[in-house]
């Protein structure tokens, strides 16, 4: 092999090749473990409205700093995964010095009972929040994204008479009762909810709307009709079936 120059030149190449990629490895090794291209810039983004600023800067401190190469991008990744207003993360590196930082924030639709929230996709999440409008949803654990979907269609129905909701409830037998923004409770049972539901505005807009002020609740759950309850205002309650 030794007099066979093609062989050589061949070998030759193959050791300037290793010796490259060594040298490329080594180099990479060595900016790996240096202080060189340190972080100097985190940056965060998304439409972030309801998040504590201060709290998501403080968690990008925690774990994006020195070397970009070695800074913990997996690890400042869960942090925010755990932070309860933020739906989605996304951590990249853009050399030379900079994080990104990409942030979409849940948007919250509801409150879920006395102490959680639910967001545009139907999933429950802790967090504070002082806005008294949200409407209350009140159901069994996993409900959440079939009351978030039944309130967009109850929404709908009561919309055409100017009526909100204010609270839902999807009983452990599968009914539903409705509390409108005005305090009056709809009851809606297990079946043809909808249908229940339209029937209740046509009666709203011809015959219960001028009794608002003293109506408690009407009951939909009737086949050929429906009941109301009338609060008590120093007259005795009653209850009649149309």
């Amino acid at each position: 092999m030794w007099d066979n120059a093609e062989a050589m030149e061949r070998l030759t190449r193959w050791l300037l090749v290793m010796m490259a990629m060594l040298l490329a490895a080594s180099g990479l090794v060595w900016f790996y473990n240096s202080n060189h291209l340190p972080v100097k810039q985190v940056s965060l983004k998304g439409n972030l409205v309801y998040s504590d600023k201060k709290a998501l800067g403080s968690l990008a401190k925690e774990y994006i700093h020195g070397n970009i190469l070695r800074t913990d991008i997996n690890g400042a990744q869960e942090a925010y995964r755990r932070y309860p207003w933020i739906a989605s993360v996304m951590v990249r590196r853009r050399f030379p010095d900079t994080v990104e930082v990409v942030l979409t924030e849940r948007k919250p639709i509801a409150r879920w009972g006395d102490h959680a929230l639910v967001d545009g996709e139907g999933n429950v999440f802790k967090a504070h929040l002082n806005r008294p409008s949200l409407p209350v949803f009140r159901g069994a654990e996993g409900t959440s994204a079939e009351m978030l979907r039944r309130y967009d269609e109850f929404s709908t129905v009561l919309a055409k008479q100017g009526l909100g909701i204010k609270e839902m409830t999807y009983t452990a037998r599968s009914a539903w009762n409705v509390v409108l923004d005005n305090g009056i409770t709809v009851r809606l049972g297990r079946e043809n909810d909808i249908k229940r539901l339209r029937l209740f505005t046509e009666a709203w807009q011809h015959l219960l709307r001028k009794n608002k002020n003293r109506l408690s609740y009407v009951d939909m759950r009737y086949k050929d009709g429906f009941s109301v309850r009338y609060a008590s205002d120093g007259l005795p309650e009653k209850e009649s079936e149309e």
